[in-house]
């Protein structure tokens, strides 16, 4: 997402200190006490990476004695403000304000240091557009971004960061800004298609992304297209399992089985079981699911239950025998579940490299909401 120069997640600006040592040898060599709680901060914090432990306490604190060090107009407090927001953990509108508010501080500085139009701005610009308030105003440091990548005279900037903003603005403001995401996207794709080998990261991740719109918009067979394109990247090029080729495939069970192409769905539910070895000792998770329907009386009478069922995983992935182990709310629930877990699909269990027949269950869950 970053141009080569910029530094940002772990470190200083490298004009001023290395990002991995810090200029330790020089802080310490000081005589002030606020550089010497700056120095160990800032050790302490690398190292809470490299643990990855205790990450946002030790961010916090080498923000705070580093503002005290270098003063609220350096590049250094402005990056250590970026890291600090990055290290927040949780969810909810305060935490939100919080990383928001440090990325707008880290692009007030840079900006006031080497200009609004500055490569530099770009990490806090995508900061304050992935935590804005607003699809709007997220939209619009996106377009500050594109800005500022159209002057580098650098096209697979551009397209990377048309990519970047893609990706942010489907996953979080996809209802209002999907005209806008499809743009940036498409753009971004025709780039790397005609520009970078087949196969390339970038070229990847664009097809993850096509597929998700295309399957949005119901057009399983777009989305098919662009994940069967994966696997064959993967298939041709590597001798080893990727979990990007593992999401492809799990992808395409639910989109064959969408369109009533079970034959080709187990195909990829026989891919994955070779990929990922079957534990006895853990649920299986479907690769497709047919929600149960909500019996009608239940709902009316705001009626809860739940099923546990036991069945049979064939050597193909197909769900076969299911029978009620016990339940609770009565016999429509029971109903309603095996109808659902019989359109479900898995991964079969292999022993020796063949598939085979194993027993599984699941517990299905009725609540209405209240």
């Amino acid at each position: 997402m970053k141009p080569q120069q910029l530094a940002l997640f772990v470190g200083l600006s490298l004009s001023a200190l290395s990002a991995t040592t810090l200029s330790t040898q020089a802080l310490a060599s000081q005589a002030n006490d606020p550089q010497r709680v700056f120095s160990q901060a800032y050790k302490n914090y690398l190292a809470a990476v490299k643990a990855d432990e205790n990450v946002q306490q030790a961010a916090e604190l080498a923000y705070t004695s580093g503002k005290a060090v270098y003063g609220k107009n350096d590049d250094n407090t402005a990056n250590l403000a970026i890291n600090y927001a990055k290290a927040i953990n949780g969810y909810g509108t305060e935490l939100t304000e919080q990383r928001f508010n440090l990325y707008k501080e880290a692009h007030t500085i840079l900006a006031g240091n080497h200009g609004e139009q500055s490569v530099e701005v770009i990490d806090a610009l995508f900061g304050q557009a992935n935590y804005a308030p607003s699809a709007y105003q997220a939209d619009n440091y996106l377009e500050q971004i594109i800005e500022i990548a159209e002057t580098q005279n650098n096209p697979k900037f551009v397209a990377d960061m048309k990519l970047e903003a893609a990706t942010l603005l489907a996953k979080k403001h996809s209802h209002k800004k999907y005209r806008e995401a499809k743009n940036y996207l498409e753009a971004a794709d025709e780039y790397y298609r005609e520009n970078v080998p087949n196969g390339s990261v970038e070229q990847i991740k664009a097809d993850f992304l096509m597929a998700s719109f295309a399957e949005g918009r119901k057009r399983y067979s777009q989305a098919i297209e662009r994940l069967n394109n994966i696997v064959t990247v993967f298939d041709e090029n590597l001798s080893f399992d990727h979990s990007a080729e593992l999401t492809a495939h799990s992808r395409l069970v639910s989109l064959y089985e969408k369109q009533g192409k079970s034959d080709e769905a187990t195909k990829h539910c026989l891919a994955i079981a070779q990929m990922v070895p079957w534990k006895e000792s853990q649920q299986q998770t479907p690769l497709y699911r047919v929600h149960p329907e909500y019996p009608k009386n239940k709902a009316r009478f705001r009626s809860d239950g739940s099923v546990v069922m036991e069945f049979e995983v064939d050597t193909a992935g197909f769900v076969k025998n299911p029978k009620v182990l016990s339940s609770e709310g009565g016999s429509a629930f029971e109903k309603s579940a095996q109808a659902a877990i019989e359109q479900w699909r898995y991964a079969p269990k292999f022993e020796d490299g063949k598939p085979v027949s194993a027993v599984t269950q699941v517990q299905l869950d009725f609540k209405i909401n209240r």
